[in-house]
């Protein structure tokens, strides 16, 4: 099963199509068949490739990468999948708690007791299509867990026309995330307004 096209191979699809569309028709005889059928496998084959060949597979719903420092990076597109991410964190010797939650949602205050020492060089940076962490190592020591909490979502709807003053309105996009690490248990997210 192919999963659904990203925005970008969408447009590239809906491209594709359009410049066959623009090709001159030829006068009918032996070679057109050859044509159109040429240019329908170079659809389909144009189609088959943006599905399938992009990052060598479809675009996953996050990444977890470690560099020859031991620095561990972890990448996330779509909030989907926190238990493959906690299994993808645990395989590079991180016990990890994820929870994404629904648009302008958090996770109340309290649920877990910070370590009492300084995490220098854990860093995390979003933006609107991508949440970036990094640990570096001895972040997350033996026996403590790194806790990443997440939501987000458009503030409003991107619009091609420009406003009354101009300005073209591209989208915006506003998160939450809570992310740190914990020597003890971490409890139930009580979900609060954002």
């Amino acid at each position: 099963m192919n999963a659904p096209l990203d925005s970008f191979e969408s447009a590239l699809l809906e491209r594709l199509c359009e410049h066959v569309d623009e090709q001159p028709a030829t006068r009918p005889g032996r070679s057109r068949p050859r044509l159109l059928l040429g240019a329908a496998a170079v659809v389909a084959a144009a189609a088959a490739i943006v599905v399938v060949v992009p990052g060598l597979g479809t675009t996953t719903a996050y990444s977890v990468q470690e560099g020859n420092s031991g620095t561990i990076t972890v990448e996330v597109r779509r909030l989907e999948d926190a238990q493959g991410l906690e299994a993808d964190l645990a395989k590079h010797g991180i016990d990890a708690e994820v929870t994404y939650l629904p648009d302008r949602q958090q996770c109340a205050p309290g649920r877990y007791t910070p370590v009492d020492r300084r995490l220098s060089g854990m860093e995390v940076s979003m933006g609107s299509h991508l949440l970036r962490v990094t640990l570096p190592p001895g972040a997350v020591r033996t026996g403590e867990t790194f806790v990443m909490a997440m939501s987000g979502g458009p503030t409003s709807p991107p619009s091609s026309e420009p406003s009354q003053d101009g300005i073209t309105n591209e989208g915006g996009f506003a998160g939450w995330t809570d992310f740190d690490v914990t020597a003890g248990p971490v409890g139930r997210c009580v979900v609060v307004p954002g």
